[in-house]
């Protein structure tokens, strides 16, 4: 998913990848150009796809930047430092 700037060019973008067989997912990679950090776009973008996936069979989601998951409301889930929130 990409959220444009007003010149066209990326501001946002936010890959969710879906394990139907576990029924998780997977974000990765998350990023906002350094201008456009700090306007909720990747936090709309990843809720975005949260729903998305729900919609899919997911039960769970993981992610990969720790302070960013934490604030959003992931809890670690294990040593190899990945993140989930139960919806």
């Amino acid at each position: 998913m990409i959220v444009k700037a007003p010149d066209g060019s990326y501001a946002s973008y936010a890959g969710m990848w879906l394990n139907g067989e576990n029924n998780y997912s997977y974000l990765e990679p998350l990023a906002t150009v350094p201008k456009y950090r700090k306007l909720g776009l990747g936090k709309a973008l990843l809720l975005h796809a949260m729903k998305k996936t729900k919609d899919f069979g997911a039960n769970y989601c993981y992610g990969g930047l720790f302070q960013y998951y934490n604030n959003l409301g992931f809890e670690n889930a294990g040593m190899r430092i990945r993140y989930r929130k139960k919806w």
